[in-house]
This record gives structure tokens, C-alpha cells and sequence, in this order.
């Protein structure tokens, strides 16, 4: 199984068959979840199986697999869960394999949904992953407070996709780095660091990246994703999206 089919699989599981578990998951898989601990005591295929089928049980709620990155054996996806309500909204996970399952998983939902068209394959330009890499590393930086590099960093067209809020949203690198200004409370800047390794995916011109953020007032940590295009050496769309809890691994 490709990391494209286990994106469109995992959905699968959660919308109607949990006993694909079985084909994605590792004995020991573990995962975590932005907003509740909910998923913190579900280990492996078959708590996975039991998990889910409660879960069906209280909620109709539907995934869609949006954007896909393809690191090998890492990879991450944008998708869309539509509610019984008819609300959408928009998500994001992060996962590592062991051997062909999935061991690791993070997953991110946004208290809105992104309605701007996905980029299209062939508007892709491949480069290599240390250069993904590098521009994450820059990206952390610029979020940290390093508005200056936004002019470089980002394509006039670029467009980023805040999950919390439309105010987090910035369409350019003006409206970046004067987001980056204005979500900094006076004195106090959180600090962003990349958690584990970045999901770099040339042949896309995608990556993703998980950041843990340190408010410096009171100390506390939370954990969120990245997902990014890259066009030309430079970002041309970003979704970002805040967790409310620490990472546990």
C-alpha cells in the first residue's frame, strides 16, 4: 500500500469500516489528538477497531483526503470532515510508518473549514528535501519574529490558511509579516520549535511540519502542524493549524 492509498484508507476507516485498522496500523501504533486525550489510550488495531465503531455509533461525521505529502515513510495529508450538521471543516495528520503500518499519528482539526481550491499537480516544481527542510527551519524562524524574511521566504501570491481564526489568515508577505507582529502580545512572543522531523516531499513541491509553541507568560506548551506548498523556491500556500494540548511523544 502507497501513502497515497493508506490517506484515502485511513479516512475510509473512520467513515465506515474500522476493521481496515488491521491493514494500516502497527501492534504498538499510537496517537494523539490536538484537541482531547480521547485517542491517547487507543494502542493498535484492534482498540482502533473498537474505538472507531463507538465512534460511528455517535456521529455520522464523513473525512475526505485533500493534500497529500509523500515523504516515504512519513506522511501527511490535508482532508475535510463534513458533520452531520453539514458543517466542514478542515484538518491535518501527521504520521510515521514502521515497516508498511502506521506507528505514529498526530491529528489536527480546525474550528473552520478551507474553502480555497488545492493546488494542482501539475503547478508542482520538484525540488530536493533539504531545501524543504531548510525553508521550514526559516519558516519557524520567521514565525518567531524574523518578520523580514517573509519578503524572500514567501510568493507574492502566497496565501495562508489559519485554523483557529479568518484574523490569522495572510494573503502576500506584507500581510505575513505584519500577522506575525500583530499575534505577538506586547513583549511577549511564543516561541516555535519544529517538533521531530519534517515530511518532505520533492516530486509534490509539498511539506509538512509539526511545531511546538511556548507561551513565555505562563509557560505552557501546545502542539500544531504545518502543511506547505512550495512554488520556485518559495512558499505559495500554507494551512496552519493550533492544537490546545502538549505533544506526549
Amino acid at each position: 500500500m502507497d501513502n497515497e492509498k493508506r490517506m484515502i484508507t485511513w479516512c475510509r476507516m473512520w467513515n465506515d469500516d474500522p476493521s481496515l485498522a488491521y491493514e494500516l496500523m502497527s501492534d504498538d501504533c499510537v496517537q494523539w489528538s490536538g484537541r482531547t486525550a480521547g485517542l491517547d489510550a487507543v494502542v493498535g488495531p484492534q482498540e482502533q477497531e473498537r474505538f472507531v465503531t463507538a465512534y460511528r455509533a455517535r456521529t455520522a461525521n464523513v473525512f475526505s483526503p485533500r493534500v497529500l505529502v509523500d515523504a516515504g515513510d512519513r506522511f501527511a495529508y490535508l482532508w475535510d470532515v463534513r458533520k452531520a450538521d453539514g458543517q466542514v471543516l478542515t484538518g491535518i495528520d501527521v504520521n510515521v510508518l514502521e515497516g508498511d503500518r502506521v506507528r505514529e499519528n498526530w491529528t489536527f482539526v480546525a474550528e473552520r473549514h478551507c474553502g480555497q481550491p488545492d493546488p494542482g499537480p501539475e503547478a508542482a516544481e520538484g525540488t530536493d528535501a533539504a531545501t524543504l527542510e531548510d525553508l521550514c527551519h526559516r519558516w519557524m524562524r520567521l514565525r518567531n519574529g524574523r518578520t523580514e524574511l517573509a519578503e524572500d521566504l514567501v510568493t507574492d501570491g502566497f496565501a495562508l490558511f489559519s485554523g483557529a481564526d479568518p484574523a490569522g489568515d495572510a494573503h502576500g508577505p506584507s500581510e505575513l509579516a505584519e500577522l506575525v507582529e500583530r499575534q505577538a502580545a506586547p513583549g511577549i512572543r511564543p516561541a516555535f520549535t519544529i517538533h521531530r522531523q519534517a515530511v518532505a516531499d520533492p516530486a509534490r513541491g509539498h511539506v509538512a511540519v509539526l511545531w511546538t509553541a511556548e507561551n513565555k507568560a505562563d509557560g505552557a506548551f501546545v502542539g500544531g502542524a504545518d502543511l506547505l506548498t512550495v512554488r520556485a523556491g518559495r512558499f505559495a500556500r500554507a494551512w496552519s493549524l493550533t492544537g490546545t494540548r502538549p505533544f506526549r511523544y
